[in-house]
Parts: structure tokens; sequence; C-alpha cells
């Protein structure tokens, strides 16, 4: 069996000063805009794209400074719930979110439909972190029982599915959860969506902004018998992006254990 990639010698380089290639849209694993969900599923089972997706994301100081911004903001989402212990991270990628949860004492379960990018996140683990395992699985029919986990964290995926699957992938997260959802949404509140508008008026661009409105996000999860707890905006005016806490049930059952 050949070794799983090894995301090492990429996140190394990131931190070289040595190193001149800097994040850009002509990356490997930069996902085309204008590519539609069965497009984006296909996309990130290459090996190639799993290879680079932590340097496209992670390769400058701009970049870590996000990523750091939105995990504080999962950290005060995770804050406004309860009893949780038991997570699952899907599509959870190249781990970048797992590890970090496991850290801080959750017992994480990664899933991902690509076993590329779950193979870097796999490397990552170290013997004593809380990861219980990686499961290979599309969102839309996930492989758990009902109420398996306490909470479903999902990060940087919602955006990329159209409604009707979106819809499908949002019931069968709250199927899994006991109570908790924490999801990132794109809102159009933000001078990004501002300045698109107006370029798109001026014809200087055809590239999609998918963005939802407060009340369409609400109505969503309504439709897929989740209701809204929280909103937490990563950065106000100038990010584009919600995490979102939902509550599947008011009134939880027992907490179950891993499946």
């Amino acid at each position: 069996m050949d070794a799983p990639p090894r995301p090492c010698a990429v996140i190394e380089s990131v931190y070289m000063p040595a190193i001149t290639r800097k994040p850009s849209d002509a990356d490997v694993s930069r996902l085309d805009p204008s590519a539609d969900y069965r497009q984006a599923k296909e996309f990130y089972r290459d090996e190639a794209v799993a290879r680079d997706y932590d340097f496209h994301r992670l390769g400058s100081r701009k970049r870590r400074r996000r990523d750091a911004r939105e995990w504080r903001t999962i950290l005060r989402a995770l804050e406004h719930t309860d009893g949780v212990r038991t997570t699952l991270d899907v599509p959870c990628g190249t781990g970048r979110f797992a590890k970090r949860l496991a850290e801080r004492g959750f017992r994480v379960v990664g899933s991902d439909l690509s076993v590329e990018m779950m193979d870097v996140a796999r490397s990552k683990i170290e013997p004593d972190d809380k990861v219980t395992g990686f499961v290979q699985a599309d969102a839309e029919s996930l492989p758990f029982r009902d109420d398996a986990l306490d909470c479903v964290i999902s990060v940087r995926f919602l955006f990329h599915v159209e409604a009707g699957s979106r819809l499908r992938i949002l019931r069968e997260m709250r199927r899994v959860s006991r109570r908790w959802l924490v999801l990132d949404y794109r809102h159009r509140y933000s001078v990004r969506f501002l300045v698109w508008r107006i370029k798109r008026a001026l014809g200087l661009t055809d590239e999609p902004l998918e963005r939802v409105t407060r009340a369409e996000m609400e109505r969503e999860l309504r439709d897929a018998g989740v209701s809204v707890r929280e909103v937490l905006p990563v950065t106000r005016i100038f990010s584009d992006k919600w995490i979102v806490i939902g509550e599947t049930k008011a009134e939880p059952r027992a907490a179950a254990d891993l499946p």
C-alpha cells in the first residue's frame, strides 16, 4: 500500500524564509467559482488538490489570520452550547479543525467524501489526540445512527452546495446530531458583496457570488428542522461569513456514544 500524502513539507514550507511562492488563484487546490456541487465533489478527490490544500489556505500571514479569526468564532459558538462531548466534523477535509477540536478535549469523528483529503488529515493526528477516526461518506447520506453525536460542525462547505442538496445535507446533520449544529453561511451584509454588486452592474465581472439574507438562512434551517440559536459574524462589515449555532432538538435525549 502506498503511504498516505504527508502535508508536512507543504506546511513547513509556508513558514520557511526562503520560500518565494505565495498562495494565488493559480493554485491547484483553488476551486473554480463557477463549479457546481457535482464538480466540487470530484475536484477534492484529487491527490494533488489534497496536497496543496493547506498551502493555499494557510500559506500567507493574511490567510493564517483569517483562519485564526474563523477558529476563534467557532470556539465562541461552542461556548453557546452545552453538553457537547462528541463532535462530527463534516466535511473534515485535511483536518484543519478536527485536530484543534481534539486538542480542546472533544472526541472527534472526521468525515469526508475524499479519501485523499482524509489521508492528509490522518497524518496530522498524534496518538493521544481524541480523534476517534475518519469515515468516508457523502454528507447527503451519513452512515451514523440517529442522535449519534452531540454536535455536528461544518465549515467552508455549504456555500459550495446547491439548494436542494443543501437541504438534504442539513436534514442528515440534524438526524445524527443529538442537539447542536455549528455551521458557516456566507451572507450579503458585507463590503465584499456590495463591491461585487457594483462590478456586476457595471459589467466588470461575471463571477457568481451566491450569498444569503438572514431570512433565507433561517428559513432554510427551519425547513431542515433546525432552529437558530445564535448567529456570530466572523468579523463585522468586512467578512461575509457567519458562524451559525443551530439547535436540532429542544429536549435532547441522553448523550449518545460514538458509533
